[in-house]
């Protein structure tokens, strides 16, 4: 199989990295995937990319994680990207990762310790388009999320419990699947935010102690407010799924799918949806950089 991906790793085209990395050893580190597209004016540019790059700043100052500063990562970012546009992408995927760096063995570290900083740039494949015109389904998953107060809401690069949960999910031969806490609150999907309408009311679960509160989520509470009459972010029980007219997904990759069916309870497929994909397509709303 023809492999298309790029990276980049510490300003070097290369797809190796220390062994002695504590990414590798202990998931020491945190990432953002992001889309690109070639732009109207000829130039390859990143949704959103200010938002991701405060979000993974951010990550890394709670976690003591050297960071590079904002003109070393733009230089990477416009690196690799010339690349896959000299490669002939059009558009793509855009992963950073931030690990502490290379160290020796034991959980403590150096606070001089220089990260690795990773760049990957992917191919991009739509989704299949039955996704956002009929909507899927979702069945709620058995496995959960591990509480944690110190990195809630940060996307670290401790998945485990995502690795386990997609292979549920596939097993079950769902494309996304419903993630609940030990309190039967629905927390997000395994890879997505979840969202739910009732009467022009937009409802999400709140972000405690799981999930991630995803840079679309954030774009959907304050750019789309609105669509909605008004916004509730609030515990979602599973037991009241039945009580909704519409729900919804949404991540930075795939935009807004709607739901169809969520275990036995069935949703109409809002025009709402539509319109918020469809302003997602405007290149004045992306916040391209």
């Amino acid at each position: 199989m023809k492999n298309d991906s790029i990276s980049l790793i510490n300003n070097k085209f290369t797809k190796y990295i220390s062994v002695y990395d504590r990414g590798v050893s202990y998931g020491d580190g945190f990432f953002e995937t992001m889309k690109w597209k070639v732009s109207n004016d000829n130039l390859p540019k990143v949704e959103f990319w200010n938002r991701h790059i405060s979000r993974i700043t951010k990550s890394c100052k709670v976690a003591k994680i050297n960071i590079p500063d904002l003109t070393t990562l733009n230089n990477y970012k416009s690196k690799i990207l010339k690349r896959a546009k000299k490669n002939n992408f059009k558009n793509g995927i855009l992963k950073i990762i931030i690990t502490r760096g290379s160290g020796g063995r034991g959980y403590r570290f150096e606070k001089n310790m220089q990260p690795t900083v990773i760049f990957l740039s992917f191919p991009y494949k739509p989704y299949p388009s039955s996704f956002y015109r009929n909507g899927i389904k979702l069945e709620i998953c058995n496995n959960f999320l591990s509480k944690n107060f110190f990195l809630k809401g940060l996307k670290h690069l401790n998945r485990m419990d995502s690795v386990l949960l997609a292979d549920e999910i596939d097993n079950k031969g769902n494309f996304e699947g419903v993630v609940i806490d030990e309190n039967d609150n629905v927390i997000e999907g395994m890879m997505s935010n979840i969202f739910f309408i009732k009467k022009k009311i937009l409802y999400t679960p709140k972000i405690n102690f799981f999930g991630i509160e995803g840079i679309m989520r954030q774009i959907i509470l304050e750019k789309f407010s609105n669509l909605f009459d008004q916004i509730i972010v609030e515990p979602i029980n599973k037991r009241k799924l039945a009580n909704f007219d519409n729900v919804f997904i949404s991540n930075s990759i795939m935009g807004v799918i709607p739901v169809n069916k969520i275990e036995k309870n069935n949703y109409r497929v809002s025009s709402l949806m539509t319109r918020i994909n469809n302003e997602l397509k405007n290149e004045n709303f992306l916040e391209l950089n």
